[in-house]
């Protein structure tokens, strides 16, 4: 079923177009307010509906070229949802989309954070390869690959690397993976780059451990990209969504690279989170800092290798950094202790086990809670009230998770929402990051 004349009127969570028709919600991809479009159905329900495209009659206020093959392909690209906006228009919608899932706390919500780049702002990713040695991003809700030339989130260096990989690899007669058949070498090209863009990290994901004529390829990539200082072949043998695997061979320099935030020195390894878009990465810090006194005792839940928990620890007495990547906590170690830092220590574990323990012996005035995109264990929040700790600064990436986490939180008037600040990490997207401060009730 095709609707001929479909007018968008509101943005909706996952990023997608809003409009009317019968009686149902119309959600439709790559749509802004105010475009009126014909939208075929491609999955109906009794009250909403999802569409695609078929013609745009007219578009919106902020529309822009996007400038991007693989986001007005037939089959875009995933990696965009907004390309064809313009940054005000972003940034309006992004703050729509936050006054309308925390209506209950508008007054404490202020306006979004610019990112300091609205392009080639990502310091890493992962493409998937296939068929022919073609790398890109997936399609979205699909694991088809849409080839690009320039993609305009991460740095151009990552494209131009990828290319001539790719021309390596043919001469190699490296096979592609292909997934169906769980056949094939070379999985994904992941690639990562230091602040001043002096190191790089390069990552082949393959299904096995032979990679024909991989001196051949190393030496090939290293001489026209110097700024490599390690490549690593991560070999992942299940047929499985998760990207890498558990077994890794070092093909040239180190596994990890060396970057900076707040002045001070992180080492970074390739396994490691470490959030994608260094600006905004400070502005968040700025605000946290600003939360932080002499006197606290700060736990860092959700740690990685210690970027946040380290850039404040100049401003507290003692911080206890919780992460359940053993690698990553050997970096938060080093980093510690690179930087100068004695009263910082981090344990390996998972947050929600290891909360409890920790109590028992440290006190601590504040905690800081990053997680995954999952959110916080429903059994860890409790544990954070049982525990009676003065201030939650709780940073989240998925604000359906964070409005999840806040009921409990905030349940029985147990703590009080102080501010609730959100900050565009993702130009391009309708994602947002934001970040919850709690305070206890005396």
């Amino acid at each position: 079923m095709t609707i001929e004349k479909l007018t968008i009127e509101k943005i909706a969570m996952g990023g997608s177009g809003l409009g009317f028709h019968e009686g149902r919600a119309i959600f439709v991809p790559a749509t802004a307010i105010g475009d009126v479009v014909s939208a075929e159905i491609t999955l109906g329900k009794k009250d909403h509906a999802f569409a695609r495209v078929t013609e745009y009659h007219s578009r919106g206020e902020g529309f822009i070229e996007p400038g991007c093959e693989a986001f007005t392909a037939p089959e875009p690209c995933g990696g965009c949802d907004w390309l064809m906006l313009d940054y005000p228009t972003q940034l309006q919608y992004k703050e729509q989309l936050i006054h309308e899932l925390f209506r209950d706390h508008e007054a404490l919500i202020g306006s979004c954070t610019p990112s300091g780049k609205q392009y080639h702002y990502r310091n890493k990713v992962y493409m998937p390869v296939g068929a022919e040695l073609s790398y890109g991003i997936f399609a979205r809700y699909s694991h088809q690959i849409i080839p690009h030339q320039a993609c305009r989130n991460h740095p151009p260096v990552f494209d131009e690397i990828s290319t001539l990989l790719m021309e390596l690899c043919k001469k190699a007669k490296v096979e592609p993976y292909n997934e169906e058949h769980n056949s094939g070498c070379l999985r994904h090209i992941g690639l990562r780059i230091s602040h001043d863009t002096s190191e790089i990290l390069l990552i082949l994901v393959c299904r096995s451990a032979r990679l024909p004529f991989s001196k051949t390829i190393v030496q090939g990539i290293t001489q026209a990209f110097p700024q490599i200082v390690g490549i690593v072949q991560n070999i992942n043998r299940d047929k499985t969504n998760v990207i890498l695997g558990s077994e890794e061979k070092l093909l040239f320099g180190r596994d990890y690279l060396q970057d900076m935030l707040s002045d001070l020195s992180f080492r970074i390894h390739y396994r490691s989170f470490w959030q994608v878009n260094h600006a905004t990465m400070e502005n968040i810090l700025t605000v946290m800092r600003a939360q932080m006194k002499k006197p606290y005792k700060v736990i860092d839940a959700y740690c990685g290798i210690g970027a946040i928990g380290l850039s404040l620890a100049s401003e507290i007495s003692e911080l206890v950094g919780i992460e359940e990547e053993q690698v990553a906590v050997k970096d938060a170690t080093e980093n510690a202790a690179n930087n100068g830092f004695e009263n910082a220590r981090f344990i390996c574990g998972k947050f929600e086990d290891t909360l409890n323990m920790l109590s028992q012996d440290f006190q601590a005035d504040v905690i800081i809670l990053d997680p995954p995109r999952a959110g916080v264990q429903e059994s860890a929040l409790w544990a954070i009230r049982k525990a009676g700790i003065s201030k939650i600064l709780y940073l989240s990436c998925s604000q359906m998770s964070l409005a999840r986490d806040l009921k409990i939180l905030l349940q029985d008037d147990r703590y009080e929402l102080k501010a609730l600040s959100s900050f565009d990490m993702f130009p391009n997207t309708w994602h947002i990051e934001s970040l919850a401060v709690l305070e206890i009730r005396p």
